[in-house]
């Protein structure tokens, strides 16, 4: 009854998107826009990001190869349609990047890859114009349009405006079945910054500003908190209100004390992304989130920020923060449903992520979300945390369901160190089982300590055939284990050493497969495992990090927070 009721539901949106479609069709064509508008300047621009060259020279090559050789043979078909699959460009969140790097190859690659994703079709696909691909759309082309303009990617001006136009009235009219929240906030702003550029024709903008501070406010609960968890959406909606703020007029933001309020948005909003970000400038990589994969740059975001706040939240989001000397640890206290057929279930709760200085050092290796897409359709990476994975016996082969319930997590410290400690328990199957993480930092940033217990009240562990309490490295540290041994020396980039120690002479090293956010490849990377047998009740496993040696460099990185 549930399912039919939720493709009911779907016929009659698509049917009112359809019928909203042809209206924009028709009302595109009735009312023209001034003659003036076309020699009005395109000043809005996005700025470079760095990521965006990365991009070009990793995932995104294997779309300018193509074009580049089949430019001088006039190939029609440029874009390889596999690459594609699956994945979300007609979003164009794309141009965010590729306008920055500014150059012919990059207008290239954008006038070809405009054309060749089929929105300037008079048909409707839900694919192509549902309410947030096509949101994502107006921002982008509106944020990036002198480039779009260099790029040629339209025949003239007059097509350009009438294509944002038409998202405009598109937009509007679907609109009124749109509740406040953040895709009321994307579709606001993208008319918004379309009234930039076509001017107050559907709507004036104060009246957009009044109704985006009104889905900011739907986000924030009573007590100041968000109800957004994931640190992505959260740079966006910065992002966004960075720009409402730029680019409005005085008089339109004191209308209603509108600057005041959506600035106290930023000096709300910023505390929680410091809190959330790595040495290294990327945000933490968990609950489907990339990380590293954003569009805006966040340090830059903060400082174009004219905040009054400069805080940083230390407990937001279920995660917990730990700033001692150069080390910068994240650890997730949040708990998560996961449903899995393979014989192991790798437990997202408790996991961390750890930096020094400027590097980082253990990462999680999870599938995400990002700006094209899910991250599986490129290439498909297990749930891999810095976590506890435990592997059932080889002839269970049934369904299992993993669910983690956190019972108590504690941040502390003494006149010696920082510590967080956690306990959860969770359910495999029919086993009840309860692991234990405590973490200690010193304020010297110099060493972590850990120490991990799992028991079982009811029922013995050999109903799994071992336990791993896994660390994964990022692929830019080089890790060496000698035979006999249970010591891993690590060493950064900048040459700074570290060494791994654990309590028992078992501990391996293996290789995995790390989807780079940055240019979306597949890099080597290495993974120190602790693979422990079971046997009874109860397991204990200790372990611990230290400083070997570093140079002079690091001294200087452990500042930036």
């Amino acid at each position: 009854m549930l399912r039919l009721r939720i493709r009911l539901i779907n016929n009659f949106r698509d049917i009112f998107f359809r019928i909203f479609f042809l209206i924009s069709l028709l009302l595109n064509r009735l009312f023209k826009l001034p003659s003036e508008l076309e020699k009005a300047p395109f000043n809005l621009f996005s700025g470079q990001l760095v990521l965006g060259k990365l991009l070009i020279n990793g995932y995104f090559n294997s779309f300018s190869k193509p074009i580049r050789t089949s430019k001088a043979s006039r190939n029609n078909n440029l874009v390889p349609k596999k690459l594609l699959e699956g994945l979300k460009p007609e979003t164009f969140c794309w141009l965010y990047l590729i306008s920055g790097i500014n150059n012919q190859e990059s207008r290239d690659y954008t006038k070809v890859f405009v054309n060749e994703l089929g929105v300037f079709n008079r048909k409707f696909s839900y694919k192509i114009w549902g309410l947030e691909t096509t949101a994502f759309r107006l921002c982008s082309v509106c944020l990036n349009i002198r480039f779009l303009e260099l790029a040629k990617a339209f025949k003239n001006k007059s097509k350009m405006l009438s294509f944002i136009h038409f998202h405009v009235l598109y937009l509007s009219l679907c609109k009124t079945f749109v509740p406040k929240g953040l895709i009321s906030l994307r579709m606001n702003s993208g008319i918004f910054f379309a009234s930039l550029i076509l001017g107050e024709t559907i709507s004036k903008r104060d009246i957009l500003l009044g109704r985006i501070v009104k889905d900011l406010g739907f986000l924030m609960k009573k007590n100041g908190e968000l109800i957004i968890d994931n640190p992505g959406e959260l740079l966006e909606i910065f992002f966004l209100v960075n720009r409402l703020i730029r680019f409005s007029s005085t008089s339109d933001l004191s209308k209603g004390k509108k600057d005041l309020k959506l600035r106290s948005f930023q000096n709300q909003i910023a505390p929680i992304l410091r809190g959330l970000r790595l040495g290294g400038g990327q945000l933490v990589r968990a609950n489907n989130f990339g990380g590293e994969v954003i569009l805006w740059d966040l340090d830059k975001e903060l400082s174009d920020a004219r905040l009054n706040d400069f805080s940083i939240r230390k407990q937001n989001m279920g995660f917990y923060r730990i700033n001692s000397g150069r080390l910068k640890l994240i650890f997730n206290g949040k708990s998560r449903k996961i449903e899995t057929t393979a014989k192991s279930f790798c437990c997202p709760a408790f996991s961390f992520e750890l930096s020094s200085g400027r590097r980082t050092i253990f990462q999680n290796n999870s599938p995400f979300n990002f700006f094209l897409g899910h991250s599986d359709r490129i290439h498909k990476v297990e749930q891999d945390y810095n976590s506890v994975n435990f592997l059932k016996k080889s002839r269970l082969i049934d369904l299992s369901q993993g669910v983690s319930k956190i019972m108590e997590v504690k941040n502390y410290k003494d006149y010696k160190n920082n510590y967080i400690e956690g306990r959860k328990k969770i359910f495999i199957d029919q086993s009840d089982i309860y692991h234990s993480r405590k973490l200690s930092i010193p304020f010297s940033g110099t060493e972590m300590r850990g120490s991990e217990v799992i028991y079982s009240e009811n029922k013995d562990l050999n109903y799994f055939d071992y336990i791993n309490f896994q660390f994964f490295l990022h692929p830019e540290v080089h890790v060496w284990k000698s035979e006999g041994s249970n010591y891993f020396l690590l060493q950064l980039n900048n040459n700074e050493i570290w060494n791994f120690e654990t309590d028992e002479n078992n501990g391996d090293l293996h290789t995995y497969n790390y989807l780079d956010p940055k240019d979306l490849q597949i890099k080597r990377a290495f993974r120190i495992v602790l693979r422990r047998s079971l046997s009874g009740k109860n397991l204990f496993v200790a372990w611990r990090f230290f400083l070997q040696s570093h140079s002079s460099r690091i001294t200087r990185e452990k500042i930036i927070s």
